[in-house]
């Protein structure tokens, strides 16, 4: 991916030469140049030009004169607006010209060109234009038009490796990172009581040991994945009671699970056995949303950091759901409708008061989402298929790859496929 948000390369630096190719040419004209190779840029008059952006920030405010806390999100696209004329002798001709450019569509992928004498080429997408004429200036009109740079193409983040399991992995990381530290913040020695957070965390032990229990494999790998969970319970025995090392020990325990479960998709284990494990790890981690310890809370202490841990484990659930949501290679259309509603469920339930938390829930998200419409589940279609067929056959006359027809579909014998069949 080639974009770069900075300013295209001027003309020339000093802005008399700029106007000019030479110095005994005719000054140089502002000039806009559709999408479609056969036009020519059509050129006007320029009287003012306005080129605008800015910083898109989540800006919190505290109570009892808290002053307030600004978190950049993202740069805003920016936006060219120019205004200028039209007029000569063959003004009609030009004027009708510059509006039929400014019709044909533009997009990201096929933006058109604004040039400009003191700026140099953009390469734009055209949002508003308008056209002005006056009695008492006959012969000539006036032009407004404003445009937005063109940006990147949905493809082109799918190749930059920004919609893929990556991009998910990496916003894990960051949510991990900023929930551990609100753990840490959250669970002062003004309410932190030792006993109820060992307790805690024993139960998150728990819970992470029944999923990793459903997943199916290698001796070898189910091992590792045990011993992940287990280093909770080793730190809880060896008087550890920092909430940041136990946080962190229970992320390490869930990614854990999240790579042996790839590391045997990897194996040799058979397609359908690794994505079943796939499936019931991303259902275990999708249902925490209501996730509740069974330890008591007698004390005020005991609630607060009860009510941390649980809060934590399923900011972890989240993490480790979205991971793995974007690797479900059997989900269909509707079976990703039903994850990606769960997902919502359990994202509503983590606690994202703090600025650190609320941005980095809303990276994992929008990495999750995208790395599902990276996969067109919405491009999918049913055939009823009403005559037993070989996969092989169906494959080509759907113009459907093999392997996804078996991901799509319960495919139990490769020369008799019949009924409703899936395909992209």
């Amino acid at each position: 991916m080639s974009f770069s948000p900075a300013l295209p390369q001027p003309y020339k630096e000093k802005w008399r030469e700029a106007y000019r190719y030479d110095k005994d040419d005719s000054p140089r004209l502002s000039a806009y140049q559709p999408p479609v190779f056969f036009m020519l840029p059509v050129s006007f008059v320029l009287e003012s030009l306005r080129v605008g952006s800015g910083q898109s920030v989540d800006t919190a405010e505290y109570p009892f004169h808290g002053l307030w806390s600004n978190t950049f999100l993202n740069e805003k696209p920016q936006v060219i607006s120019v205004k200028g004329f039209i007029r000569g002798e063959n003004y009609i001709v030009n004027r009708n010209a510059l509006f039929e450019a400014l019709r044909i569509a533009t997009s990201d992928e096929d933006p058109g060109w604004l040039e400009l004498p003191l700026w140099g080429r953009f390469p734009v997408v055209v949002t508003d234009y308008e056209v002005e004429e006056a009695g008492q200036r006959n012969g000539q009109c006036s032009v407004s038009i404003t445009f937005t740079r063109a940006g990147v193409t949905i493809e082109e983040r799918q190749q930059a490796g920004e919609i893929t399991e990556g991009a998910a992995d990496q916003a894990a990381a960051e949510l991990q990172a900023a929930a551990a530290e609100e753990f840490a913040e959250t669970l002062t020695e003004e309410n932190l009581d030792t006993d109820a957070l060992a307790a805690a965390f024993a139960a998150i032990k728990g819970a992470l040991l029944a999923i990793a229990g459903r997943v199916q494999g290698a001796r070898a790998m189910l091992n590792a994945m045990t011993g992940a969970v287990t280093q909770i319970t080793n730190l809880i025995a060896q008087g550890v009671r920092a909430p940041l090392d136990l946080a962190n020990a229970a992320f390490s325990a869930a990614a854990g699970i999240v790579g042996g479960v790839m590391e045997i998709k990897n194996s040799a284990m058979t397609a359908e056995g690794s994505l079943r494990n796939i499936q019931n790890a991303l259902m275990q981690f999708l249902s925490n949303s209501t996730y509740a310890s069974d330890t008591e809370a007698l004390t005020v202490k005991q609630g607060a950091t009860k009510a941390a841990a649980e809060n934590l484990y399923k900011t972890m659930s989240l993490c480790a759901a979205s991971r793995l949501l974007v690797r479900a290679e059997d989900a269909t259309h509707a079976r990703a409708l039903g994850y990606w509603g769960l997902l919502e469920n359990l994202q509503n339930s983590v606690d994202r008061n703090s600025p650190a938390m609320y941005q980095a829930v809303q990276a994992l998200r929008i990495a999750a989402s995208r790395g599902l419409s990276a996969r067109a589940l919405a491009a999918e279609q049913t055939r009823r298929v009403a005559a037993p067929a070989p996969v092989l056959y169906l494959a080509h006359y759907l113009s459907c790859d093999e392997e996804l027809l078996r991901r799509l579909n319960p495919i139990a014998d490769s020369f008799v496929v019949e009924g409703d069949l899936r395909y992209v």
